[in-house]
């Protein structure tokens, strides 16, 4: 079972001390140095612990940047996410947690023959981790594909019920590895969902940095400190946090992908956050799944009343009761798995290996041109640009900017994007 790490032992494994409270340190300073080594790596490139060659900016928001990257070693492809030290974030210390579990969970039954599941299958994999110049933590993931968001965006018609359904049962699975080992999500929403493009079934779950270790005996329960579109009625409310209020934001998730967008009322506009949260709070509260879900197959609704009347006392969850509801569907697969195939098909190439021969690492052909994604949409595998306008389904509002909600990447602190850019895979 996982353990907490005191502070000697954080110092001594280079990672930042879980916590959900927000850091008031100021880091104006350290962030322009990040711009300024932004701006460096254009003639000369960046590389950490001889290892990493950064490349291309990927995502940039007010307290991370993302950046494609090279292993020097491995000679492969991979992100490298650079974090100010200032900013709280856990997510390294959950991911080297599972990372570790896997290994010796492997060791131990490969000498049985037996089968082990890869957690990573439904978590990003941390690579690497570390801090650099004294004042960022860096984390090296895998590449993955487009987020749930990206897709719902970019898709013109609505998902199939077979696709929702599978983004529905990948999700538990990924919820139950989480809620095994006792951590919450408590962020989670389509940005959190990231799609794959090699195994193309496989959905995993990122952005970890505001996750929680679930206490069950203890008497001082864990409070949410950030809310967004998905959060839970408890989370609204500010009780303590359970398993159940992750599952209860995949429901909210898999109505807003079966409406297209109109169960949250995406032409709603608001004046402050407060208003737009008290908003969502009003839909979640009178939400009768029978009456919106009246036209649609009867599992999603026997799926939402389990969630709804769910008690979180109760543990372990009984996850396959949840996943029962779905057993009368088959051959399930992703909508837009047949669009990969085909770009992949004319690409020719689908393998992460990299020849550094094709990289110039001395010159300043290394581009750092920023990528402007939507609300903190973290598309890390994607080379080409496709200039389309994407939906608006209420996470944007032109009457203030403290009503812009940032339900996706780093912080608690709102991140300006542009939305008028969607991508496509080389």
């Amino acid at each position: 079972m996982f353990q907490d790490i005191d502070s000697s032992e954080t110092n001594n494994l280079n990672i930042p001390k879980t916590s959900t409270e927000q850091s008031n340190t100021k880091s104006s300073d350290s962030q322009r140095k990040l711009s300024q080594m932004k701006q460096y790596n254009k003639e000369n490139a960046v590389i950490i612990d001889k290892k990493y060659v950064l490349l291309n900016v990927i995502y940039q928001g007010k307290t991370s940047t993302i950046f494609e990257a090279i292993n020097l070693q491995q000679q492969q492809a991979c992100v490298v996410r650079m974090t100010l030290i200032s900013k709280n974030d856990n997510s390294t210390k959950i991911l080297q947690y599972f990372k570790t579990q896997f290994e010796n969970q492997f060791e131990e039954k490969y000498q049985n023959g037996k089968i082990v599941q890869n957690p990573q299958d439904c978590l990003v994999r941390l690579i690497d981790h570390g801090i650099f110049m004294n004042q960022y933590n860096y984390q090296v993931l895998n590449k993955t594909g487009p987020s749930l968001k990206f897709w719902f965006n970019f898709w013109k018609q609505r998902f199939s019920f077979e696709c929702i359904i599978l983004i529905t049962l990948k999700t538990i699975d990924a919820l139950q590895l989480l809620h095994s080992s006792n951590f919450i999500h408590a962020n989670l929403n389509m940005q959190s969902l990231l799609t794959s493009l090699e195994n193309q079934k496989t959905l995993s779950i990122g952005n970890l940095q505001n996750s929680i270790l679930f206490k069950p005996n203890s008497k001082i329960g864990q409070k949410c400190q950030h809310i967004n579109k998905y959060s839970s009625l408890g989370q609204h409310l500010g009780i303590q946090v359970y398993p159940k209020d992750d599952l209860e934001s995949l429901l909210y998730i898999v109505l807003q992908l079966l409406t297209d967008g109109e169960f949250f009322d995406s032409q709603k506009q608001f004046k402050t956050r407060a208003e737009k949260l008290q908003w969502y709070f009003q839909i979640k509260h009178s939400f009768l799944p029978e009456k919106v879900l009246k036209n649609y197959p009867p599992c999603f609704t026997d799926f939402a009343n389990k969630i709804k009347f769910l008690n979180p006392m109760e543990l372990p969850i009984n996850y396959d009761s949840l996943k029962s509801v779905f057993k009368g569907f088959k051959h399930l697969d992703f909508d837009w798995s047949n669009l990969i195939n085909g770009l992949k098909k004319n690409s020719g190439n689908s393998s992460q290996q990299v020849s550094l021969q094709n990289v110039e690492i001395k010159s300043a052909q290394i581009s750092l041109e920023t990528i402007n994604e939507s609300l903190n949409e973290q598309v890390i595998d994607l080379h080409h640009r496709l200039v389309k306008n994407q939906k608006n389904d209420g996470d944007y509002c032109d009457l203030n900017p403290e009503t812009q909600e940032s339900d996706g990447e780093i912080s608690f602190e709102e991140e300006s994007t542009d939305k008028s850019y969607v991508y496509c895979f080389k």
